[in-house]
Protein backbone atom coordinates (compact mmCIF):
# COMPACT_ATOMS: atom_id res chain seq x y z
CA UNK A 1 0.00 0.00 0.00
CA UNK A 2 1.32 3.39 -0.91
CA UNK A 3 0.54 6.62 0.82
CA UNK A 4 -1.67 9.03 -1.08
CA UNK A 5 0.06 11.99 -2.68
CA UNK A 6 -0.70 15.42 -1.24
CA UNK A 7 -3.24 17.44 -3.13
CA UNK A 8 -1.53 20.08 -5.28
CA UNK A 9 -4.60 21.88 -6.59
CA UNK A 10 -6.04 24.73 -4.52
CA UNK A 11 -9.21 24.18 -2.57
CA UNK A 12 -12.44 25.27 -4.23
CA UNK A 13 -13.62 28.79 -3.47
CA UNK A 14 -16.53 27.56 -1.36
CA UNK A 15 -14.20 26.00 1.18
CA UNK A 16 -12.09 29.18 1.47
CA UNK A 17 -14.99 31.44 2.40
CA UNK A 18 -15.40 32.90 5.85
CA UNK A 19 -17.72 31.22 8.32
CA UNK A 20 -21.33 32.39 8.01
CA UNK A 21 -21.38 33.84 11.54
CA UNK A 22 -18.88 36.55 10.66
CA UNK A 23 -19.93 39.58 8.62
CA UNK A 24 -17.89 40.84 5.73
CA UNK A 25 -16.45 44.32 5.49
CA UNK A 26 -19.21 45.62 3.20
CA UNK A 27 -21.97 44.37 5.47
CA UNK A 28 -20.29 45.83 8.57
CA UNK A 29 -19.99 49.21 6.84
CA UNK A 30 -23.62 49.00 5.66
CA UNK A 31 -24.71 48.43 9.27
CA UNK A 32 -22.69 51.48 10.36
CA UNK A 33 -24.36 53.53 7.64
CA UNK A 34 -27.77 52.33 8.83
CA UNK A 35 -26.88 53.49 12.34
CA UNK A 36 -25.82 56.89 10.96
CA UNK A 37 -29.14 57.17 9.11
CA UNK A 38 -31.18 56.33 12.21
CA UNK A 39 -29.25 58.80 14.35
CA UNK A 40 -29.56 61.52 11.70
CA UNK A 41 -33.33 60.99 11.56
CA UNK A 42 -33.55 61.28 15.35
CA UNK A 43 -31.47 64.45 15.29
CA UNK A 44 -33.66 65.83 12.49
CA UNK A 45 -36.76 65.23 14.60
CA UNK A 46 -35.13 67.09 17.48
CA UNK A 47 -34.23 69.95 15.10
CA UNK A 48 -37.83 70.17 13.93
CA UNK A 49 -38.98 70.39 17.54
CA UNK A 50 -36.47 73.21 18.03
CA UNK A 51 -37.86 74.96 14.89
CA UNK A 52 -34.52 74.62 13.08
CA UNK A 53 -35.74 73.64 9.63
CA UNK A 54 -32.41 74.13 7.86
CA UNK A 55 -30.59 71.73 10.16
CA UNK A 56 -33.47 69.26 9.96
CA UNK A 57 -33.30 69.27 6.15
CA UNK A 58 -29.52 68.72 6.19
CA UNK A 59 -29.86 65.85 8.62
CA UNK A 60 -32.59 64.21 6.55
CA UNK A 61 -30.41 64.52 3.44
CA UNK A 62 -27.57 62.90 5.37
CA UNK A 63 -29.87 60.05 6.43
CA UNK A 64 -30.99 59.51 2.85
CA UNK A 65 -27.41 59.49 1.57
CA UNK A 66 -26.37 56.99 4.26
CA UNK A 67 -29.25 54.67 3.36
CA UNK A 68 -28.40 54.89 -0.36
CA UNK A 69 -24.73 54.12 0.34
CA UNK A 70 -25.73 51.15 2.50
CA UNK A 71 -27.94 49.77 -0.28
CA UNK A 72 -25.09 50.16 -2.77
CA UNK A 73 -22.76 48.23 -0.49
CA UNK A 74 -25.31 45.47 -0.03
CA UNK A 75 -26.03 45.26 -3.77
CA UNK A 76 -22.41 44.47 -4.52
CA UNK A 77 -20.69 44.87 -7.86
CA UNK A 78 -23.30 42.97 -9.85
CA UNK A 79 -26.37 44.72 -8.46
CA UNK A 80 -25.13 48.33 -8.53
CA UNK A 81 -26.12 48.90 -12.16
CA UNK A 82 -29.70 47.80 -11.49
CA UNK A 83 -29.86 49.84 -8.29
CA UNK A 84 -28.61 53.01 -9.98
CA UNK A 85 -31.03 52.52 -12.87
CA UNK A 86 -34.00 52.56 -10.50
Amino acid sequence: MSTPEPMTTPAPAASRRRPRGRLGRNERMALRLDDIAVQSERDAAAAVMAHDDVTARELLERAGAARKAASLLRAGPTGVRDLLAS
